[in-house]
């Protein structure tokens, strides 16, 4: 491989109002692991992966946009069992949406945190993604 290229996604920073319980909601939900934590700002991990950063925002603006008037997300969380996921979230009552199966592209779900960002969860057995 060249040097100096772009090798991936390290993390994403998402907006929240209360940084320690959107950090309580990632780790209940999804499991991530809380670092880096200083004044208004820390990390979430998977492992030695990190995944969100979460940053405190009294501002309303969240980790989504609009397209033909419809909310979008703009992070897509992947998994290997879809149908397990979504029923664990929804007994949780996380906002979750109905799974799309959309044969060759996989099958999606979107999901909404309580602060109103918006996450879109992939399955799809064909692509190769580094853990």
């Amino acid at each position: 491989m060249a040097e100096g290229r772009i090798l991936g996604i390290a993390y994403n920073v998402i907006p929240v109002k209360d940084v320690e319980q959107a950090a309580a909601w990632y780790t209940k939900h999804f499991g991530f692991q809380v670092r880096n934590k200083r004044e208004g700002y820390l990390s979430l991990f998977r492992e030695n992966r990190p995944i969100l950063d979460l940053i405190q925002s009294d501002h309303d603006s969240r980790a989504t946009f609009e397209v033909n008037n419809r909310k979008r997300w703009v992070i897509t969380f992947f998994t290997n069992d879809i149908e397990s996921l979504h029923a664990v979230l929804k007994s949780e009552q996380v906002q979750v949406g109905n799974i799309a199966d959309e044969g060759k592209y996989g099958k999606f779900f979107v999901l909404e945190d309580p602060d109103g960002n918006l996450f879109d969860v992939w399955e799809h057995h064909d692509c190769e993604l580094i853990f």
